[in-house]
C-alpha cells in the first residue's frame, strides 16, 4: 500500500511540474513579445510593470531551456534572430487566443462585484474621476476600481485595461466599442500675475503634442519659447507660476477656481481632441464593466459645458 501512495504522490509532482513547467513557458511568452515589440529591455519592462532584470533572466532561461537564440543585441537594442522570426507568429497567435478566452469569460460575468481596470491621463484622474471615487464606492462597495495613470495608450485588445478614457481626434475603433464624451476647446491662458506685467516679448510655453504647432505667430510673433512640456498638468501648473503665456485644453483651466488661470479673447484653431470612452465589445455585458461605464458617463456630462469652453473666465484688459 505504501508502494501504491508512493507512486501516485510521485505522479502527481511530475503533472504539477509538468504544469509549472507549461505555465512558465506561457508566461514567458509575454517577455518575448514585448521585447520583440519594443526592441529594449527597459520598454519591455515598463509595459510588463516588472523590472529590467527579470525581462533579461526569463528570456535567458527560455533560450537556455530550449536550446536556442532568440534575440540578439545590436546598437538600438534588442532584434530577433532567425530563430525567433520564425516562432514569433506562432506565439502572438497564442497570446491573442488567450486574451480572447479570457475576454469573452468576463464578459459573461454578472457579478457587481470584482476589479475593473480604467485607464486615463493623469489630468483626467487628478481632476474628475477620483473625486467621484466616493459616490462610486458608495453605489457599488463590491467593485474595485484599478486606476492606471498614464499618458501613454493602454491596449484594450491585450487587456492592459478594461476601460480607456481617452483624448484622442478619431480612435482607432476595430472591436472597440466607444462613445464620444465631448469636444475639448482650448484657449490661451496665463496667469493675472503674468498679464500684469505687461511684457513687451511675451514668453511661450509650449505643449510636445500640440497639433497646431505655429499656433502663436499670429497674435505673438515675437514671442520667445521658454519651456515645452509633454504632460498638460506640468504646462498648467507653469502657467498658473507666471512663467508664461500658453494654449490649454479649457477643462483643465476652467475646473479649478483656487488658482485660476486667465483666457484671453484670441482665436484660434478648433481642437481635433475630443474626449472618448473605450472599452471592448467583448465586455459589454459584463456587469462590472458596465456598472463603471454607466457612472462614468453620468459623472463626466456635468463637464460638458467646462470642456467646451463655456465657462472660461476671459482676461478685460488689453494686451500689448
Amino acid at each position: 500500500m505504501y508502494g501504491i501512495l508512493l507512486q501516485i504522490k510521485l505522479v502527481m509532482a511530475a503533472a504539477q511540474l509538468c504544469n509549472n513547467a507549461q505555465m512558465n513557458i506561457e508566461d514567458d511568452y509575454h517577455y518575448i513579445l514585448a521585447l520583440s515589440e519594443t526592441g529594449s529591455l527597459s520598454a519591455a519592462s515598463r509595459r510588463l510593470n516588472v523590472n529590467h532584470t527579470t525581462v533579461a533572466r526569463r528570456i535567458q532561461a527560455f533560450e537556455q531551456r530550449f536550446k536556442v537564440k532568440l534575440f540578439e543585441r545590436v546598437p538600438k537594442g534588442y532584434q530577433l534572430t532567425s530563430a525567433g522570426i520564425n516562432i514569433l507568429p506562432d506565439i502572438s497567435l497564442l497570446r491573442e487566443q488567450r486574451l480572447n478566452i479570457e475576454r469573452k469569460l468576463i464578459g459573461q460575468d454578472k457579478l457587481l462585484s470584482g476589479e475593473v481596470n480604467l485607464t486615463l491621463t493623469p489630468e483626467l484622474a487628478n481632476d474628475f474621476v477620483v473625486p467621484a471615487l466616493n459616490e462610486f464606492n458608495s453605489r457599488y462597495p463590491n467593485i474595485q476600481i484599478n486606476l492606471i495613470i498614464g499618458s501613454h495608450h493602454k491596449d484594450l485588445y491585450a487587456r492592459e485595461a478594461d476601460i480607456a478614457l481617452r483624448f484622442t481626434p478619431t480612435p482607432k475603433q476595430g472591436d472597440l466599442i466607444g462613445r464620444k464624451l465631448f469636444a475639448s476647446n482650448w484657449g490661451v491662458y496665463a496667469s493675472s500675475a503674468y498679464l500684469e506685467q505687461q511684457p513687451t516679448q511675451h514668453r511661450l510655453l509650449l505643449w510636445q503634442l500640440e497639433f497646431d504647432p505655429t499656433w502663436h505667430l499670429n497674435h505673438f510673433p515675437n514671442a520667445k519659447p521658454v519651456a515645452k512640456f509633454d504632460q498638460l498638468s506640468a504646462l498648467v501648473t507653469a502657467a498658473k507660476n507666471g512663467l508664461g503665456i500658453t494654449k490649454l485644453p479649457c477643462g483643465l483651466v476652467d475646473n479649478d477656481k483656487s488658482s485660476p488661470l486667465y483666457r484671453l479673447d484670441i482665436p484660434i484653431k478648433p481642437s481635433i481632441w475630443s474626449l472618448w470612452l473605450l472599452y471592448h465589445s467583448d465586455l459589454k455585458s459584463a456587469a462590472k464593466v458596465t456598472a463603471v461605464k454607466d457612472f462614468l458617463l453620468e459623472h463626466l456630462a456635468n463637464y460638458t459645458n467646462v470642456f467646451s469652453g463655456n465657462t472660461s473666465q476671459f482676461w478685460q484688459r488689453s494686451l500689448k
